[in-house]
């Protein structure tokens, strides 16, 4: 089982300072990961809030890839109808292409009204707008002198975008698919999947069950296509220690749904709740991968049963302290990881 690292946490002061302490905190962790059994470092994509101070992953996986040469970079989604096609697939490339062909695309549609009014998009088109963008991603990854007149995008003049990919024919992409009509598009394209945080190793499989028939249905091998799960992670078995982990989960998601519902930031502040929803805790609570480092395995192991072959494993989220997560994620590689080279996966 490959195990990535995720970085999505709450940002509640949104200053310089707190802003570069974040970042060199990322890069401490990075360049800490690097030698020890991780398969990737992967980036979220959010605007306008320090409910992530993500607003440019491909320039944090940049970072990334120079001080882990060693671990995949990957973007985990990027909101594909805020990018102009072209730009992205220029900046895509030249990643791969410096990283020397570690990029993981991941795209999804987004879900944050204030960011797309920010960039005066229109949330309520977003999966038309979704669905032309990545067909059009996917033209200018492969093809050559490329022109598009479309509902949301327009290539007037025949362009190729330079430079190539390192990887061919383009970088492994992924998308963010929860409805059946996300699913099915995704499948038709050949795309790997990203499960939901939250989802139980149940609802996973009958996910993965879903693309089977899918790819059945639309005439696509569903061979090779792989299915990734974000989990947030509490390494330990001490229960007030599990019971703080998941306060913070709950944080996030509630400052999340927030914003999914229309909350504004108030300059650049999260809605973050100063007490959780109980019932969001307890959600936290039982879908952590929590434990000792055997429980742990175990748990991985029932995502494996499931279908999944990738976790992105989130040590920092909420507002839990940097240097708490840290501590978190030396012990996972040191006590977790090894065990996992004997986990089977399907591939």
């Amino acid at each position: 089982m490959r195990v990535g690292i995720t970085y999505l946490s709450i940002s509640p002061s949104v200053d310089r300072s707190s802003a570069r302490q974040k970042y060199l905190d990322f890069a401490r962790q990075v360049e800490w990961a690097n030698d020890r059994g991780f398969s990737g470092i992967w980036i979220t994509e959010h605007h306008f809030s320090g409910y992530s101070l993500s607003s440019s992953p491909l320039l944090l996986l940049g970072q990334a890839a120079a001080l882990a040469p060693d671990l995949r970079i990957g973007t985990g989604i990027l909101v594909l109808p805020l990018w102009d096609p072209v730009r992205l697939v220029a900046d895509v490339n030249t990643l791969d292409q410096l990283s020397g062909g570690r990029l993981d695309l991941g795209i999804g549609r987004g879900y944050q009204p204030h960011e797309f009014l920010g960039f005066g998009r229109d949330l309520d088109r977003s999966r038309a707008a979704f669905e032309e963008s990545a067909d059009l991603v996917l033209r200018l990854l492969t093809e050559t002198e490329v022109t598009h007149k479309g509902e949301f995008h327009r290539i007037d003049a025949p362009v190729t975008v330079l430079p190539p990919s390192h990887q061919a024919p383009h970088p492994p992409v992924w998308a963010a698919a929860v409805s059946p009509e996300s699913t099915r598009f995704a499948v038709r394209r050949g795309f790997h999947l990203l499960g939901l945080a939250l989802s139980t190793p149940a609802e996973l499989a009958a996910q993965w069950r879903t693309v089977a028939t899918l790819a059945a249905e639309e005439g696509v091998a569903a061979e090779g296509l792989e299915y990734a799960v974000n989990r947030f992670v509490h390494v330990g078995t001490d229960p007030a220690g599990r019971r703080a982990a998941a306060r913070e989960v709950a944080r996030q998601i509630q400052t999340s749904r927030a914003l999914a519902e229309g909350a504004y930031p108030t300059g650049g502040r999260p809605p973050v709740p100063a007490a959780v929803d109980p019932a969001d805790e307890e959600l936290a609570y039982q879908r952590l991968l929590a434990g000792s480092p055997e429980q742990i395995v175990e748990q991985i192991a029932e995502l494996a049963a499931a279908g999944v072959t990738r976790v992105n494993a989130a040590f920092e989220y909420g507002t839990l302290p940097a240097e708490t997560a840290f501590a978190a994620l030396r012990t996972f590689a040191a006590e977790v990881l090894p065990a996992l080279r004997e986990l089977p996966v399907r591939l």
